[in-house]
This record gives structure tokens, C-alpha cells and sequence, in this order.
């Protein structure tokens, strides 16, 4: 029926994706190689990756290579952007993710796509499954009897390993037997299932030279209105972070704090000026770019509206947000993490509410009008008056906000976010083990309250059962391939908890003992 909106994932859905699509630099799809890049989620979602965008425009970069698009939207055969193209029609399929929770998604792919689920029951004939993202950096393990290859770093390094060994060898089994020598890749069938790698394999990050160079400057390649970051160009100004917060994986798995030059991020300007006047500047740490401000500046003076991922607390300055608002931006996110400043040294980020608030004050005095504030929950010695000084911490922001906006005639918005901790692999918090349920939910419970008396300030909170779904994907081993599949299948989360709890709850809610399985990785 003329205007009915198409299927997800059908040939009509992909070409009216496609219509709406921009291009920041012309590629070919006619190449003598090829390839299925995949993101297990949905477009919306791969889309706002900058590192999907960054490998699709590097393998378009390698001479007589290309490759079409896959992401989860639809339930039928997994269809490809570019030409509808079936996933099962390549001889690899190269996955990027970034979410433990993908896990289900690549194996409902593979499933759609009539592919064989473990590596053990493919052969001739079958594509070479590639994962690589942060997942594959931070524990590998937990998806080794479904993945062929694991890649371990910056596509930047990997690639030129990676394409070779695909184009010249001559079966699935000698790519494996080429990538197990090779640093930065993890074959799972060059082990026995529960055996750990020996010697540590290298992850190969991109170093602070490489990050130098110009050409190693992670930009968008295909600019649209359907995701997170809707219409914006964006453009990655660094790596890793100058803190090292116990709990976050960034600062330890990504290496040291590095930054892009500012000529080649204003240069990369100008390729998006035919596409688009927005810009994003991504990063974990997008404030501490020794020359933020004067990008900014001049990045609106070009005729650019600007926007941040986030920016750190002691980064917030008023030529920061002077850049910003002048450019449209109305929104600062900062993560605070904690609401007492004790439970935040303990965290390794010292910075005080004083500090705190004090930026709170200049954003508001600016004119922005919307704040986000990221906390964590469920942290080791949180105490509940830990919890109720959140709420102490969002009552003084808003109070502050009402006061700076007064003159204006405009109340802003304060949303807080409450995740709950989740002590990942790589981190200061790895040997920790996670709260129990019913004292998480009883945190989140108070917090509900305690927003619910406060006008203007509204609170997004995690799921218990998610975080410990989560939890347990990012620190399991090869015996979580049941779990998945049941998941894959179409089982509930709760379903899940209860079926498996005898493998799931001693790895989440006990500290681990002994060598660490996923310290086989090693930062080269």
C-alpha cells in the first residue's frame, strides 16, 4: 500500500536508508575483494559508532578491497545497505562490538542468515567470523566457540594483517593458521576449549605517533539523519583518558592519554562541508584536548554548530562554553560518578563538590539549559548516606540552575543517570565482585523518591537483572556459548538468571581467585 513504511531490515527499508544518507567522501563497491562488515545492533545504534564508520572507510581506503554494510534491524536473512546483498554471500563477515549485550544479537545474525552458530560446525564453504571492538579487547572468552578471529586493537594496525591474509590465503584454515602468528589476533582454534593463550597476545593500540599522523584521524564517513547523533559529522580528538578511575575500562584498556594534532581536526572540516554544518567531537576525555577551545572557536567561525560526547569536570571553562553555546549547544553532560566527595576519592577522581558545583554555576550562567549527570551505584564501602548524597548533589545543582536562569525566564532540566557498577575486566575494580540485587534495588528505590521531590530533575536508572546479565557476559568464558544460545533463542533475561545461576552467580557475586583468564591480553 502506497506510504505504508517498509519492513525493517527489507530491500525497501535499506533504499529508503540509503536515500537519506550522505556521503562525506565518494567509495566504489565494485573491487576485486570483499566483505560483510557487520554491527549487531541496529542501524540507528552502528551508525552512531565512529569506529564502525572509521573501519568501513578503511577498508574502502585498501586498494581492491570493499565492503556492504549488516546491521540487526528485521527478522528475516540480514540484508546488506548498500545492495540488499544476502550476509551469506560473503566469505567473511567482520563484526564490530562494543556491548556485551551484541553478543545475542551477532548470534540472532548468524542464526537469520542460516549460519552455523559454533566454529566448531562450519567448514568449507562457510565465511570467517571476525570480531574486533572494545568486547574483543576486554575479554575475548566469552565468545570463543562462536568466533573464528578476534581483533585486537585499532582497525589502523589490524587491517594491513588482517586484508592480506584474507585476499592470499587459500582456506578458512589457513587464514587461522597465518592470523595465530600474527600480533593483535586471538584464533580460538589454535586452543582447547578452557585453555588459556600462551604467550600473552598483543592488542595493538594506535601510539601516540601514529596518533600524529594525519591520516589516522577517525572521521565520519557517511553522515545521516538516523542515529544518535543525528546529521552531525563527527570527529574523534583523542585516546584513552588523563584519569584512571578504578572503575572505568578506558583508562587502563586504551593506554595512555593521547590527542589528534588540531591542524588535521580542522583540516577534516572541510570534507564535511558539503554534507553538513554540524559537528561532534567525540572522545573519553574531549575537554582535555590541549587546543578545545580554539577548535571550537574556530570550528564555529567556519560556520559550524558544535557539539561534545562529554566533558570532564575540572575541563568545563567558560571558553569552552562560550565555543559551545555560541554554536547551539544547549546540553552539558558530566559525570560526578558519586555524590560525596570521599566516595569519589576512593574512585581515584578527587574532585570535590565544591569544583563541582562551581562548574555547575558557569553552565548555567552561560545559558545552557539542560545538565546530565552520570553517576554510579553499587560501588565497594557506598554506604546509603553515599546514595542520599546524590540526591544532596542534584538538589544543589537545581538550586543553582533556578537561580543563574532566573533573569532569563527559562527553567532548564536536570536528568541524573544511575548505572550500576559493573567491575569489568582491565579495571581498578576487576577483582571485585557485584552487589547483591535486593541492596541495588533498594538504592535505585531511594533514588526514585528522592527525584520524584524535585521538580525539573528526572532520574533514568539501569536494570538489575540487565547489569547482571551484563556483568557476567563480560568476565565469562567459553561455557557461557549455553547461556547465549538459550538467549539467542529468544529466552528472557529473567529466565536466564534462573536457568544458569549456578556458573552465572559465583562469577558475579563472588571475588575471583587465582590468575585473572582474560590477562592474556596484553597492550603492545
Amino acid at each position: 500500500m502506497k506510504g505504508k513504511t517498509p519492513d525493517p531490515g527489507s530491500r525497501r527499508y535499506w533504499a529508503q536508508v540509503r536515500a537519506s544518507e550522505r556521503p562525506v567522501l565518494p567509495v566504489s563497491h565494485h573491487s576485486r575483494f570483499t566483505m560483510a562488515l557487520a554491527y549487531a545492533n541496529s542501524y540507528h545504534i552502528g551508525m552512531s559508532s565512529l569506529a564502525f564508520q572509521r573501519v568501513f572507510e578503511l577498508i574502502h581506503r585498501t586498494p581492491e578491497w570493499s565492503c556492504e554494510r549488516f546491521f540487526a534491524d528485521g527478522t528475516g536473512m540480514p540484508l546488506s545497505v548498500e545492495a540488499a546483498t544476502p550476509l551469506n554471500s560473503f566469505g567473511t563477515i567482520a563484526f564490530s562490538i562494543s556491548f556485551e549485550e551484541d553478543y545475542v544479537h551477532l548470534l540472532q545474525m548468524l542464526d537469520r542468515a542460516g549460519i552455523a552458530l559454533r566454529r566448531k560446525d562450519r567448514g568449507v564453504g562457510d565465511p570467517v567470523i571476525v570480531v574486533g571492538g572494545s568486547c574483543a579487547m576486554i575479554n575475548p572468552l566469552t565468545l570463543s566457540e562462536f568466533v573464528d578471529v578476534f581483533a585486537l586493537g585499532a582497525a589502523e594496525n589490524l587491517l594491513p594483517e588482517l586484508l592480506p591474509a584474507l585476499a592470499e590465503e587459500p582456506s578458512r584454515e589457513a587464514v587461522f593458521e597465518r592470523l595465530t602468528t600474527a600480533d593483535g589476533f586471538y584464533v580460538p582454534a589454535a586452543f582447547e576449549p578452557g585453555e588459556i593463550p600462551a604467550p600473552k597476545l598483543k592488542k595493538l593500540e594506535l601510539s601516540e605517533q601514529q596518533m600524529r599522523l594525519p591520516g589516522n584521524l577517525p572521521t565520519t564517513a557517511i553522515v545521516t539523519p538516523s542515529t544518535e547523533f543525528s546529521d552531525k559529522f563527527l570527529i574523534e580528538m583523542s585516546r584513552g583518558c588523563p584519569e584512571k578511575c578504578r572503575y572505568c575500562w578506558a583508562t587502563f584498556g586504551m593506554g595512555r592519554f593521547r590527542w589528534h594534532p588540531t591542524e588535521a581536526i580542522l583540516g577534516s572540516l572541510e570534507r564535511a562541508r558539503p554534507v553538513t554544518d554540524q559537528v561532534g567531537f567525540v572522545a573519553t576525555a574531549v575537554g582535555d584536548h590541549p587546543e578545545i577551545e580554539r577548535i571550537l572557536r574556530q570550528a564555529g567561525e567556519m560556520g559550524f554548530r558544535s557539539a561534545v560526547s562529554s566533558v570532564r569536570i575540572p575541563a568545563v571553562t567558560d571558553g569552552v562554553l562560550e565555543a559551545l553555546h555560541a554554536s547551539g549547544g544547549r546540553s552539558i553532560t558530566l559525570a560526578p560518578e558519586t555524590g560525596s566527595d570521599e566516595l569519589r576519592v576512593k574512585l581515584n577522581k578527587p574532585i570535590p563538590n565544591a569544583v563541582l558545583f562551581d562548574k555547575v554555576r558557569l553552565i548555567f550562567r552561560q545559558g545552557f539549559t539542560g545538565l546530565k549527570l552520570y553517576f554510579i551505584i553499587g560501588l565497594p564501602e557506598e554506604t546509603e548516606e553515599d546514595v542520599r548524597a546524590i540526591l544532596d548533589v542534584a538538589a544543589q545543582c537545581r538550586a543553582i540552575m533556578l537561580e543563574e536562569l532566573a533573569p532569563t525566564g527559562v527553567i532548564g532540566q536536570i536528568h541524573l543517570g544511575a548505572n550500576i557498577l559493573i567491575p569489568k575486566p582491565y579495571t581498578g575494580y576487576q577483582r571485585e565482585h557485584m552487589e547483591a540485587p535486593d541492596s541495588l534495588k533498594q538504592k535505585i528505590s531511594l533514588l526514585n523518591r528522592g527525584v520524584a521531590t524535585l521538580d525539573n530533575v528526572s532520574l533514568g536508572t539501569m536494570s538489575v537483572r540487565q547489569a547482571i546479565w551484563q556483568a557476567y557476559l563480560s568476565k565469562a568464558d567459553h561455557t557461557a556459548a549455553a547461556p547465549l544460545e538459550k538467549a539467542a533463542q529468544g529466552a528472557t533475561t529473567a529466565n536466564l538468571l534462573r536457568e544458569f545461576r549456578a556458573q552465572i552467580d559465583p562469577l558475579v557475586f563472588e571475588p575471583p581467585k587465582g590468575p585473572l583468564p582474560w590477562q592474556f591480553l596484553r597492550t603492545a
